[in-house]
């Protein structure tokens, strides 16, 4: 039991880092393949949020967001990629969200593949969304495909719920982003081109944050649903056999909620999506390993936005303007830092 182990610091601190290096599921999408009116997952125990099991991982999360933001200005100073490479980023960018929107409306689903679409406004959204999809990836009139993209997320949510909706968010933070790249006037670009950074850095990490509740905590059964059929709780099999598949669910979404937070603060951009990525390249190879080769695809399919983010901020660090920054250090007042992305 995990109550028996409490005091063991340092096993809680490695299983702790272990989900955050090890291949899993963490950031499974399309609700872990997993039917949601399937009667069977009635019978998975849920936590409530004074269970010891939760305390524990808000204690960890605080832990984790403090040293984020203590490490964010001492860490080595990266500069920003030059030109082309930016702008290879963007183009990135735009190809990838193209080609997954396309392949998701060819599959009859709005932005993610377990949102299929219905009645006129989804077969609406749906031609929408593949025309999107070929606009971005034409490269025509990217200004107005990046307003599509905000109608089509909205749309989203008159059609499946505000919330779910919420989980998709990222997607409105890349249409800003275009936009803001891609607005033909030159004045207003000037104005808004220095946020554009920021802005799909914020809206990514809302994203996870969202994904991380509905799909991982308050929908902690679909998960532990998808782990006890394709048995993936590699704790276990690290020897943690107190680890159960609740607390590996739990342990997933409160991770993938921190980093989402993280994100949002803009502290340790890079190191934060080294390490998403990470999770994400590694569920993708643990598909494939496992012979899964569709749900491998759908996986890749539904990330490709996600990668094409994770490389840009990575290559631009946190933005240029939206973040918190460390209290503790004396930075030298300086016109060129409010403009310099860093670490």
């Amino acid at each position: 039991m995990f109550t028996d182990v409490l005091g063991s610091k340092s096993k809680i601190a490695a299983g702790a880092l272990l989900l955050a290096i090890i291949p899993s599921a963490v950031f499974a999408h399309v609700r872990w393949f997993t039917d949601p009116n399937d009667p069977a997952l009635a019978t998975f125990p849920t936590y409530s949020l004074t269970d010891t099991h939760v305390l524990v991982w808000i204690g960890i999360s605080l832990v984790m967001i403090l040293a984020a933001i203590a490490l964010d200005g001492r860490l080595p100073r990266i500069s920003i990629v030059d030109t082309k490479y930016r702008h290879d980023a963007i183009q990135l960018l735009r190809i990838f969200t193209g080609i997954s929107l396309l392949l998701t409306a060819y599959s009859g689903a709005l932005i993610a593949p377990h949102m299929v679409a219905y009645g006129g406004l989804g077969t609406t959204l749906l031609f929408a969304q593949a025309i999107l999809g070929i606009m971005l990836m034409a490269n025509l009139f990217i200004h107005h495909a990046a307003i599509l993209l905000i109608l089509l997320v909205l749309g989203t949510m008159v059609q499946y719920g505000f919330l779910k909706g919420l989980e998709y968010i990222n997607f409105i933070g890349i249409a800003l982003y275009l936009f803001f790249n891609f607005v033909p006037d030159q004045n207003l670009r000037m104005k808004l081109k220095p946020y554009s950074v920021d802005t799909l850095r914020i809206f990514t990490g809302i994203a996870f944050i969202t994904l991380g509740v509905t799909e991982k905590i308050t929908g902690a059964v679909l998960g532990q649903s998808f782990v006890d059929y394709y048995n993936w709780n590699f704790m276990q099999m690290l020897g943690f056999e107190w680890f159960t598949d609740q607390l590996l669910v739990l342990s997933a979404g409160a991770v993938e909620v921190t980093m989402g937070i993280i994100l949002v603060l803009g502290v340790v951009t890079r190191l934060t999506i080294i390490a998403i990525s990470a999770v994400m390249f590694a569920s993708n190879i643990a598909f494939l390993l496992m012979g899964l080769n569709e749900p491998a695809l759908v996986e890749f399919v539904g990330h490709m936005p996600l990668i094409a983010t994770a490389i840009l901020l990575m290559l631009l660090g946190y933005g240029q303007r939206l973040k918190v920054d460390n209290p503790t250090l004396n930075k030298p007042k300086s016109p060129t830092l409010a403009t310099t992305p860093a670490e």
